[in-house]
């Protein structure tokens, strides 16, 4: 996705287990609103991996005005779609930290939500997920 300006701020990746969002740039919360709407709708037409790795190692602003929307409007949506883990990178930027830092304190337990330092442990943390029925059995 890109912004009015033609800069790109957010590439969405499907993978075998797992759809990664890889956000640039100065975003702001109506590009969260925009980038989240666009990977519902993905969710909700492709079968598709119910874990999402959200990239936010390479972004400043403060997008927290969308948390709000983000709660009532689009969690419901992607639970119901089939989303149960998200994986968080976060950004070195503080306003960017501290809105995701807001966003996982609204929707855990709903969904399973970590915030990394980096992508790799992100991503490890991912992949190791079980659906509910085998980790009662494992």
């Amino acid at each position: 996705m890109s912004n009015p300006g033609g800069g790109v701020y957010l590439t969405l990746q499907l993978h075998k287990d797992y759809i990664e969002a890889r956000w640039n740039g100065h975003i702001t919360a109506g590009d969260v609103v925009t980038a989240s709407k666009v990977y519902l709708a993905l969710l909700q037409t492709y079968p598709s991996p119910d874990k999402l790795l959200n990239d936010k190692t390479n972004v400043t602003g403060d997008w927290s005005d969308a948390n709000d929307w983000l709660e009532f409007e689009w969690l419901p949506q992607v639970i119901y779609a089939g989303l149960r883990y998200l994986a968080h990178v976060y950004s070195s930027n503080m306003f960017s930290r501290l809105s995701a830092r807001d966003l996982y304190l609204r929707i855990t337990p709903r969904i399973q939500m970590q915030n990394f330092n980096h992508r790799g442990e992100a991503l490890h943390w991912l992949l190791t997920c079980l659906p509910p029925q085998l980790e009662q059995t494992a």
